[in-house]
């Protein structure tokens, strides 16, 4: 008879998923993630595999939490325009909360260029988050809260990738005055 988990599964993943967000890959070993997660190492092997399956998990869990709550906040909006400013102002606004930064951002640098497993998830979310932008730029712009002199998905592009460069930023602990200049001027693209 198999023994009954003396754990959840999902806070313990999320345990990996924030010391992955907050150190990397590289940096986090094994004997960190077991303290962190509050396992004992057979078991974390037993329900996550070794490291890198650990990782693309986290990875996973940050897609399935994370991104998941951004997108729903955006929706939420009536405004396109407040839309866009609430996903921006996201990643300025849990620096404390959460790890600096954005764990797809962080893997992107880290690890995808050398994992393909790695890279496609990052790149699946990139996509999604793209997507989002994207759709809200429309949004906005057939309510008439958005330019129509820009090219949509240009414009979304664009605005994607200041929201990524902004939470790389955010990464490397810029003053969150700067930041929140950095958002208001991503947002005069809208203009």
């Amino acid at each position: 008879m198999a023994r009954q988990k003396e754990f959840d599964p999902e806070l313990v993943l999320d345990r990996a998923m924030t010391l992955f967000w907050e150190q990397g890959y590289e940096k986090t070993s094994m004997q960190e993630l077991v303290a962190r997660m509050g396992i004992h190492k057979r078991s974390m092997y037993d329900t996550f595999g070794d490291k890198r399956a650990l990782y693309l998990k986290a990875l996973d869990r940050y897609a399935d939490t994370v991104e998941r709550d951004n997108r729903e906040a955006a929706e939420r909006e009536v405004s396109a325009r407040a839309a866009l400013r609430g996903l921006f102002e996201s990643a300025v606004a849990d620096v404390g909360q959460r790890p600096a930064g954005c764990l797809s951002v962080n893997c992107a640098t880290e690890l995808a260029m050398r994992d393909p497993d790695a890279a496609a998830r990052v790149g699946k979310g990139f996509a999604r988050e793209q997507q989002l932008v994207f759709d809200l730029v429309r949004r906005g712009q057939d309510a008439g809260e958005i330019t129509g002199r820009h090219d949509p998905r240009s414009l979304a592009l664009s605005l994607f990738n200041a929201w990524v460069g902004l939470r790389v930023r955010v990464r490397t602990g810029v003053p969150r005055a700067q930041l929140q200049q950095m958002v208001e001027g991503m947002l005069t693209m809208l203009d």
